[in-house]
């Protein structure tokens, strides 16, 4: 498991969101390798109308990180278990 923190700008006008605003993207995708993860990611966010601005963080959290983790990252994780990846949103 691979997570990523983002910060991108949206590429166009959608729900909740203006075209050019900026936010972080936190992205979890279930991949032990750093090239397809980030790929994987990547592709998540341009087919969700979004550029990359800058990677903040990449990482391969542990055990004892994930048992650590806070709720909304916590439920991350778990989604990107069942479906591979995923991604949520903060200002």
């Amino acid at each position: 498991m691979r997570c990523f923190k983002f910060r991108v700008k949206s590429t166009s006008d959608a729900t909740g969101r203006r075209k050019g605003e900026l936010r972080f993207a936190h992205v979890w995708v279930n991949e032990t390798e750093l090239d397809k993860a980030e790929d994987t990611a990547r592709a998540l966010l341009a087919g969700q109308g979004w550029v990359i601005e800058s990677v903040e963080l990449s990482m391969a959290p542990t055990a004892e990180e994930i048992a650590g983790l806070d709720p909304v990252q916590s439920a991350a994780h778990k989604r990107a278990l069942r479906e591979g990846s995923y991604a949520y949103f903060s200002p």
